[in-house]
């Protein structure tokens, strides 16, 4: 009875193997499915809203050209309104320009974090597969040493 415990725990290799393979990828495996749900959460919570970026209106005031006004006050005074309109498009370029930019950091953001989120999902699949390859040494081990537990029943000196 001894020499089989001895046999069973020092000697037998499929059983430590088995045994190792099912505790390390478990570990794997939980602290993996912890991580996937975490980093699928902050997928849905920092996806970036769709905008309609080419509703931009340029907001030019309407001239009209049929009327002739002779002057210089006219001319003066057109004078700071196509200043104002001037810059109010320049304002508006770059305020496109940022938008744009943000835009373009949340997207590569968003490509960084769904990139993570694949490796952490492709490595939680692989640590199952370590979980199923150590279930299968152990029942290759337990077919192999099946003779060696049943040997009690066929010892003649009983």
């Amino acid at each position: 009875m001894v020499w089989r415990a001895y046999y069973l725990i020092k000697r037998d290799n499929y059983l430590k193997i088995s045994t190792l393979l099912i505790c390390i990828f478990s570990v794997f495996a939980i602290i993996l499915n912890i991580e996937g749900s975490n980093c699928i959460t902050q997928i849905n919570s920092s996806s970036p809203p769709l905008t309609d970026t080419s509703s931009n209106e340029d907001g030019e005031v309407g001239n009209n050209s049929g009327i002739m006004n002779q002057g210089a006050e006219v001319q003066h005074q057109q004078q700071p309104q196509q200043q104002q309109q001037l810059q109010g498009e320049q304002q508006q370029q770059q305020d496109a320009d940022e938008q744009s930019q943000e835009e373009e950091e949340l997207m590569q953001q968003s490509y960084e974090l769904r990139k993570y989120c694949f490796l952490v999902t492709n490595l939680y699949v692989y640590s199952l597969f370590g979980i199923i390859i150590g279930f299968i040494i152990l029942v290759l081990w337990y077919i192999r040493y099946k003779k060696i537990w049943s040997g009690k029943k066929n010892d003649p000196l009983n």
